[in-house]
């Protein structure tokens, strides 16, 4: 294993992650833990494309959204495979990782929260708090468009019937 090297592990679970295993802290072999850093799952998902449907890989979060750490042990018996990423993948992976790392950054310096002491006046509290709601508000309209817009697509993808076929215009071509 080089330095750092990436790998996609199956696990038990069936979950595939893709991570980087820095060879600094897995060097003891009777471990029952592999140490891993910034780990994605990978998902195949089909895509709608000119050509038709094709199947696309890709990369999210895996525990990054729930915790602060971006280190984690695995424990050994959970992991069914592990092998080396493919050149493509290993690049894809680096894209990916730098982009997240991008915008959690730039998510920190817009939302900054700030840790209230014991001393904190009951205005201050206020203006904390009204922050809070106008950005769950955002977050509930942001919700609430793309609900709406899932229903657009919904009320498209419906079945038409038999009077609404009817009235749909069609050509008189014979073949």
């Amino acid at each position: 294993m080089n330095e750092n090297t990436t790998k996609v592990i199956k696990l038990s679970n069936g979950e595939d992650i893709v991570c980087t295993c820095a060879e600094s802290h897995n060097t003891n072999e009777n471990s029952d833990k592999l140490h891993i850093t910034a780990p994605l799952k990978m998902e195949i998902r089909n895509k709608v494309t000119k050509r038709g449907v094709v199947e696309a890989l890709t990369l999210s979060r895996w525990l990054q959204p729930f915790v602060q750490a971006d280190d984690f042990e695995l424990e050994k018996s959970n992991i069914v495979t592990m092998s080396d990423a493919s050149f493509a993948l290993n690049n894809y992976y680096k894209f990916m990782v730098d982009h997240i790392g991008n915008t959690d950054q730039t998510l920190a310096e817009d939302v900054r929260i700030q840790n209230y002491g014991q001393d904190v006046s009951d205005e201050e509290h206020e203006m904390a708090n009204e922050e809070v709601r106008e950005l769950f508000n955002q977050y509930v309209e942001k919700l609430t468009e793309s609900g709406r817009q899932s229903k657009l697509i919904e009320e498209e993808d419906k079945e038409l019937t038999d009077e609404e076929l009817d009235t749909l215009p069609c050509s008189d071509t014979k073949h």
